[in-house]
């Protein structure tokens, strides 16, 4: 998947931006959140390149919203029960009315639309349906209930989560459960996002085959694992996924991690820091530009994560990170493959090299 500001743990939410994003807030997947902005699961999370083509179409939607206005949201829910080809614009309408929740007051707490949303997804899952429209719905559903206030559609997202067809729409539907993780946190007073089957699904997940699922958990995870009264058992898989043999998964789990000051979080955070391993790593993208664009991202997240270590563990060992940055400083000025290094990651380098206190 997918899409994605100075380090923070609290909401702004992908996710994702800061490396470990202030809050979670970075400008890329979709849809943007409240908090955290859908920015921020870009930013803060390693996305697939076909988000690339979403986040074009999602732009167009947005336009041509802009100047049609939305409409009533029972309207789009039954016209996404209908068999319209075009039913998949209809979920999008719907999670930008949820987004904005300005014309219709009080929607994004509506346990009876996040529970009819919810219903719907689980029978398109049913179903199965792997063709194009049919893909983007579910997608565009399980982004929908991410943007709810009430966790009436986490039994859906989690059915999506686990079985359904396309790894596109599974991967959103775990986006979608981080974002309503953090939300939750920031509600007064904050809640807990819960589900009898959560805790079980993500541990699944987290230890299933696709290293694109694994690495979509990592992400959440590292959101939910920041509530005080999170399950142990969550933040159990997350340290043990820094050992993932899929690098966005490792990446994930490091960034989550160091939002928390683990010191787990260092070695991951010194691979994401080598050039080498990053182009190592970005190969699975099958275009030059994705591969500078995700490599780019990385090394931002890398850079604010370790910043965000120093401040939630002032006491932790970071002279692997310093050398880190001292080796990439030095490379980067000449590095070629996959493009040039931006001259501004290497002048931050710098500046986190200098704030960078060591015991």
């Amino acid at each position: 998947m997918t899409s994605n500001p100075e380090p923070s743990d609290s909401a702004e939410p992908d996710a994702s931006q800061s490396l470990v994003p202030p809050a979670l807030s970075p400008d890329e997947l979709l849809p943007p959140v409240e908090p955290p902005s859908a920015g921020f699961i870009i930013q803060l999370f390693v996305v697939p390149a076909v988000i690339v083509a979403m986040v074009v179409l999602v732009g167009w939607l947005v336009t041509m919203m802009a100047t049609s206005g939305v409409r009533d949201p029972k309207q789009i829910v039954a016209a996404l029960s209908s068999s319209n080809p075009g039913r998949w614009q209809e979920a999008f309408e719907l999670a930008n009315a949820l987004r904005t929740d300005t014309q219709e007051v009080g929607l994004k707490s509506s346990s009876e639309l996040a529970k009819q949303l919810g219903e719907l997804l689980q029978r398109e899952c049913e179903v199965g349906n792997v063709d194009d429209t049919s893909v983007k719905l579910r997608t565009f559903l399980c982004s929908a209930l991410g943007e709810f206030r009430v966790d009436d559609g986490v039994g859906a997202l989690l059915v999506a989560a686990r079985e359904d067809k396309d790894e596109f729409v599974r991967g959103s539907a775990i986006n979608s459960l981080a974002v309503l993780s953090q939300t939750f946190q920031s509600l007064d007073p904050p809640r807990k996002l819960h589900h009898e089957d959560l805790v079980e699904t993500l541990v699944d997940l987290a230890n299933g085959e696709s290293g694109v699922i694994r690495s979509h958990v990592a992400f959440a995870l590292g959101v939910m694992t920041l509530s005080e009264d999170a399950e142990p058992q969550l933040t159990e898989e997350l340290e043990k996924l820094v050992d993932d043999l899929h690098a966005d998964a490792r990446y994930n789990a490091a960034l989550g991690l160091a939002r928390r000051g683990s010191p787990l979080a260092v070695a991951p955070l010194v691979e994401m820091l080598d050039l080498q391993s990053l182009s190592e790593s970005i190969q699975g993208e099958t275009l030059p530009q994705l591969q500078t664009r995700k490599r780019n991202t990385i090394l931002k997240n890398a850079l604010d994560a370790v910043l965000l270590m120093q401040e939630k563990n002032p006491t932790a060992d970071l002279k692997p990170l310093r050398t880190a940055l001292e080796k990439f400083i030095e490379e980067a000025p000449d590095w070629k493959s996959e493009g040039e290094v931006p001259e501004p990651l290497i002048e931050r380098a710098k500046d986190v090299r200098e704030k960078l206190k060591l015991r």
